[in-house]
């Protein structure tokens, strides 16, 4: 009997001992844990529900209130409620999830620091693992995010949990896991809303329509106002043939902000319908995806059922649905013989950052090929696409920079050095068919970003801080602290100047800056010209200053527009009374012009200018009004003539060898894009055509010499027009993707969902 009572005693303090252990903390947080995963579900009123409960059992309304404000408002103000807090109870987990969730979205987010310290403090805090895999999923690192969601569940019991981990299964495809996670908790929980509605989703997905029915009829129960719930069940009509009562329920559903499966379903059903709407619901996606694989194929058969009126774009939407990547067997199953079905070699890649042809011959690319990997740079042989070489490096890929040869190279990283910005260096030498690194100095210099530029023999490269670009030609022309105090950058330049010397490897500051005139950036070069107009003409000195004198935020701003040649600039004031007082100086005459608005727009009116061309030369600028009117300009300042060209200017291209002007005017606005006209203006002998023929056109590319003019489209073309005024198609336009073209402009290099190509480009 004492024996049993011990057996009895033991076990009671061995469970103890378990239940007690950091595996368990359930106990004290799980309607905490549960309200945190609602919170990432995007479910307010269950989130609420378990926070409430939570504070109820543990009271504490400072940290309540933060809990509720954030629900409510994920903004700054809640973000400080939590640090406050913090600096008082600086050891509370939750106060740590609090303001990682508070901070989750802004840029330079601390959320990840503040999880990963929650867990240092309490290792089987399951909340902190949550948050942590939600974070790395929307960085789309999904291998940790998997691993961080794993590890919530590993140290708890809560079901939503899986929730969380079973949408990213979806976003990575595999439908099959979540069936695996969701069908045993849909069991013991029949109503809720979640479990069956993931594994009616995971069903379609798997295309298993039979199975789909009993569950998405069992979440629409639960909750028959959830929009995403009654989509599904559209979409389930949909493939069932379904389709009026598919219409019926998606012409009722009303979503709070832009939801693109709806938009796309929506334009499936219609084009079945056959219903004319169909197209304007595909071009709203389109505009925003162009290489969405859906739409494009949707696009081709939008065409395809106009017949003969849809010929000429019905081959172009094939080419561009294999590219963004739907089969080949698929689409000759769904579009007539007669077309073709190109095949195109691709190098798979889970992100491209940047592409750079050192030639015609090798592309360079800084990428990751799977999700979490480490992004390294891959030499890629063009014609085949056999990987030459791959190099590793530190810090994150900023940009290239390629001498005039393309035989040197250097390229940027960024990092983070305490609270100072810093780029790490490196430069790229070749050996053969192969390439080596060797970092330019051996710890990060103390610049925010890079810009680099290369002697005429590329044995010198000089490199400068990227600010320049963005800080030294539009007001306020001043860095401003941390502390918020300005610092102008004129007369004095302001940033760190370095040289590296390829032959002896050596990278040096460059402190004497008599000899900053020699450097060749371009941004450097610009500095220069305005400096030694502010040294020269008060006017010029005044309008700087002025400039320095404002903020961000003022009504005011200065701007400096500069010559192709940079021999010149015009720098102007524009306000509220008055759109464009400017200064033109003219560096080889050392000279100015004092030039307003009322020059070309007359007493009285007010329009805000776009300068588009600027030639000293002929005393001439272009320019185009931000009215209403978009009015196309030609003004020369030495006659104080003008011409008014056209009017709702869309896109404009000075060709200025030939002395043309082309133009794209609207002509009738649709829903998300706008029908042109092309004009054509020669300045001397003076002329103007309209074309009309092509109502797509969306840009000018380039000119030619002998007259051919290169046009993308927004139906995606790429179109030739030859000298009498006829369009060819050439290909699909690159517009959304990631792309270069080649040193000889035969090929491009194109980065599109999740695949590198190398394509003919003859333009």
């Amino acid at each position: 009997m004492i024996m049993k009572r011990t057996i009895i005693v033991v076990v009671f303090v061995l469970l103890s001992m378990v239940f007690s252990h950091p595996l368990f903390p359930y106990k004290k947080y799980a309607q905490f844990n549960k309200g945190i995963a609602y919170i990432l579900i995007g479910d307010k009123e269950l989130a609420v529900n378990h926070l409430n409960l939570f504070f109820k059992e543990y009271p504490d309304p400072t940290l309540r209130s933060g809990f509720a404000n954030l629900i409510e408002a994920n903004d700054w103000e809640v973000t400080k409620q939590f640090k406050r807090y913090l600096d008082i109870n600086h050891r509370s987990v939750p106060a740590l999830v609090g303001i990682a969730l508070s901070t989750s979205d802004m840029e330079n987010s601390t959320s990840i620091d503040n999880l990963k310290r929650s867990i240092r403090m309490k290792p089987s805090f399951s909340a902190a693992y949550l948050c942590l895999g939600m974070e790395y999923m929307k960085r789309k690192n999904y291998p940790l995010a998997n691993s961080y969601f794993k590890r919530a569940i590993r140290y708890s019991r809560i079901p939503e949990y899986k929730i969380l981990l079973s949408k990213l299964h979806l976003r990575l495809n595999e439908p099959g896991a979540v069936l695996g996670l969701m069908k045993p908790e849909a069991d013991r929980h029949p109503d809720n809303f979640y479990f069956n509605f993931l594994i009616a989703q995971a069903y379609f997905r798997l295309n298993r329509l039979n199975a789909i029915g009993t569950y998405i009829e069992s979440a629409i129960e639960v909750n028959p106002k959830n929009n995403n719930a009654q989509l599904l069940l559209a979409k389930y009509l949909l493939s069932k043939k379904e389709l009026k009562r598919a219409k019926s329920i998606l012409k009722a559903l009303r979503f709070k902000d832009y939801n693109e499966d709806y938009v796309k379903t929506y334009a499936r059903v219609l084009l079945k319908l056959k219903d004319r709407k169909a197209k304007s619901y595909l071009d709203d996606v389109y505009s925003k995806k162009r290489w969405d694989k859906e739409v494009n194929e949707l696009m081709g058969l939008f065409y395809l059922g106009k017949g003969d009126k849809g010929n000429v774009h019905v081959q172009n939407w094939i080419n561009r649905s294999i590219l963004s990547g739907n089969s080949v067997d698929r689409l000759q199953r769904l579009f007539p013989g007669k077309y073709k079905f190109p095949q195109y070699k691709y190098i798979p890649f889970f992100d491209v950052k940047v592409i750079k042809w050192l030639s015609d011959e090798i592309i360079m690319v800084g990428a990751n090929k799977k999700s979490g990997d480490k992004e390294k740079l891959f030499f890629i042989q063009s014609k085949d696409l056999r990987v030459l070489n791959v190099l590793d490096y530190k810090g994150q890929l900023q940009d290239v920079f390629l001498s005039g040869d393309r035989k040197k190279a250097i390229f940027s990283t960024t990092t983070t050095a305490g609270k100072n910005e810093s780029v790490y260096l490196y430069a790229i030498e070749p050996s053969g068919r192969n390439f080596r690194l060797r970092p330019l100095y051996f710890r990060p210099l103390p610049i925010a970003s890079a810009v680099v530029g290369f002697n005429k023999a590329g044995s010198l490269a000089y490199i400068t801080d990227g600010s320049i670009a963005a800080l030294a030609f539009d007001s306020p022309f001043s860095i401003v602290s941390e502390l918020g105090k300005k610092k102008p950058l004129y007369p004095h330049y302001p940033f760190p100047l370095y040289r590296y010397n390829f032959a002896t490897r050596r990278l040096a500051g460059i402190k004497d800056l008599t000899r900053v005139g020699t450097i060749p950036i371009e941004y450097v070069k610009k500095y220069l010209l305005v400096r030694t107009g502010y040294h020269s003409k008060n006017s010029v000195q005044n309008l700087i200053e002025k400039g320095q004198r404002l903020d961000l935020t003022s009504f005011e701003i200065v701007k400096i527009h500069f010559s192709n040649d940079l021999s010149s600039f015009i720098i102007y004031l524009s306000d509220l009374k008055n759109a464009f007082q400017a200064v033109i100086y003219d560096n080889n005459k050392n000279k100015v012009f004092t030039v307003d608005e009322t020059m070309f727009l007359g007493e009285g009116q007010y329009a805000e200018i776009e300068l588009l061309h600027f030639d000293p030369g002929k005393k001439e600028i272009l320019l185009l009004t931000k009215d209403k009117d978009r009015t196309l300009i030609h003004f020369n300042y030495g006659s104080f003539l003008y011409t008014r060209f056209a009017g709702k200017v869309i896109e404009s291209y000075y060709d200025r060898g030939q002395d043309m002007i082309y133009t794209l005017t609207e002509r009738s606005k649709k829903s998300v894009f706008t029908e042109t006209n092309l004009g054509i203006i020669s300045l001397n002998p003076y002329f103007a055509e309209t074309v009309g023929t092509r109502r797509d056109l969306d840009k000018i590319l380039s000119v030619t010499k002998d007259f051919q003019v290169y046009f993308s489209t927004f139906n995606g073309e790429i179109l030739k027009m030859d000298e009498e005024y006829k369009f060819h198609h050439v290909g699909a336009s690159f517009k959304g993707s990631l792309h270069m073209v080649s040193p000889s402009n035969n090929k491009r290099a194109a980065f599109i969902n999740g695949r590198l190509f190398v394509l003919d480009a003859p333009f």
